[in-house]
């Protein structure tokens, strides 16, 4: 390993039960990386944000173009070794499909999350994602087996077990990976499967008590 690479190896993985597979307006399905996850790594490896790592000298203006209202960001990111400068923009205030004015509340806060992941990503953190790995089930499969714990795995086999006992088993694995927003059982984000996991449960306490009559 390059030591000019050490951090950029150490990072790139990234724990396939953060990621969700979102679509960009219906047009392209893509691996998204829950932003607080990669700050967690961040101060695992830097120390607290503001003080290990982070933005400095910040920089926000608003730039009006036609109905649309534009945040944009000028920092620098700071880390142990170095600093690098950033940019990214975000929508304040744009028109909806339907022609209506939609404001976005959380879009300075929004802003400076992902100008946060952006910035860590160019460190290597979810390298792998960003480079296209997550596209391979395979891949994701023998990463989540890394990152797995006993709490996630229980959670796959309660999922796994209601599948196999039921009666019409492509149904209800279509409607597992559909509110999971994934590709296979084996790669499910972990809050999914805690809550589909928790669902079932839920659906088989009902069908006890029912049976029951208590």
């Amino acid at each position: 390993m390059s030591d000019t690479l050490k951090l950029w190896d150490a990072v790139k993985k990234i724990d396939p039960k953060y990621t969700k597979q979102v679509n960009d307006a219906g047009k392209q399905r893509f691996t998204n990386i829950d932003a607080y996850y990669l700050i967690e790594r961040a101060t695992e490896t830097f120390g607290s944000m503001g003080k290990g790592f982070g933005l400095k000298e910040l920089q926000m203006d608003e730039v009006h173009l036609g109905d649309t209202i534009l945040v944009k960001l000028q920092a620098v990111f700071f880390y142990p070794e170095g600093e690098f400068p950033v940019y990214n923009a975000m929508k304040l205030v744009y028109k909806t499909q339907k022609g209506y004015d939609k404001v976005d509340e959380d879009a300075y806060k929004k802003l400076i999350t992902n100008t946060l992941s952006k910035a860590l990503s160019y460190l290597g953190f979810g390298a792998d994602v960003y480079m296209g790995k997550f596209e391979d089930a395979a891949y994701v499969q023998e990463v989540a087996q890394e990152f797995a714990t006993e709490e996630y795995y229980s959670y796959l086999h309660t999922i796994k077990a209601y599948i196999e006992k039921a009666e019409h088993k492509e149904k209800v694995t279509a409607w597992v990976l559909e509110r999971a927003g994934a590709e296979s059982i084996e790669v499910i984000p972990f809050e999914s499967a805690k809550e589909i996991a928790k669902l079932i449960e839920q659906k088989q306490k009902r069908a006890a008590h029912d049976n029951t009559g208590v």
